[in-house]
């Protein structure tokens, strides 16, 4: 008799365990069904995020080979500080950095933010580094500072969005990754 007690104890303990089994595969099947059908539902907010990594590169000036850009849609300028994303072309070594870039105007220096590295041809993102600069000085050529750099704080100060800078437009709705 204690036996049969125990067997049928035994096998109740078994049905419940196949039940809470197939109540939390029911579960998590019906919680990877929402989640799909959530993505499904954004799917036309991931044209918004996709639009966010479009750039909207203007020439600013070439150096040494290198030609620089800033994408327009960046640039911030506040009483003692420039903040924009600048790109800085080597196409003879099928190259293409952007460096978000932070101006100190009372210092006269600036400093890189954060370094992608893109292969030129395909825009592939080869590399990717949260790691500040050092602080670079951008007024005194002669104390070796980069000159350029001055240009391009002073396209950042100067641009406003109207249809006189589209000359100098290069790559409107570009796709980075």
């Amino acid at each position: 008799m204690e036996k049969n007690r125990t067997i049928k104890l035994i096998e109740n303990v078994k049905n419940m365990i196949h039940k809470n089994i197939i109540k939390g595969v029911k579960g998590a099947v019906a919680l990877v069904a929402m989640a799909l059908s959530f993505v499904v539902c954004l799917g036309g907010s991931v044209d918004n995020a996709e639009a966010a990594q479009r750039v909207d590169r203007h020439f600013v000036d070439s150096l040494d080979g290198t030609g620089y850009y800033v994408d327009v849609k960046t640039i911030n300028v506040q009483d003692n500080a420039v903040t924009a994303d600048v790109y800085m072309v080597k196409s003879l070594y099928n190259t293409m950095y952007c460096y978000g870039v932070v101006y100190n105007l009372a210092e006269q220096s600036y400093q890189y933010t954060y370094t992608k590295i893109y292969q030129y041809d395909t825009r592939k993102l080869t590399s990717y580094s949260e790691v500040p600069s050092m602080v670079y000085g951008y007024s005194n050529a002669a104390l070796g500072n980069n000159m350029i750099m001055e240009e391009v704080l002073r396209f950042c100060q100067e641009y406003h969005p109207d249809n006189m800078n589209t000359k100098n437009n290069t790559d409107v709705g570009e796709w980075l990754e």
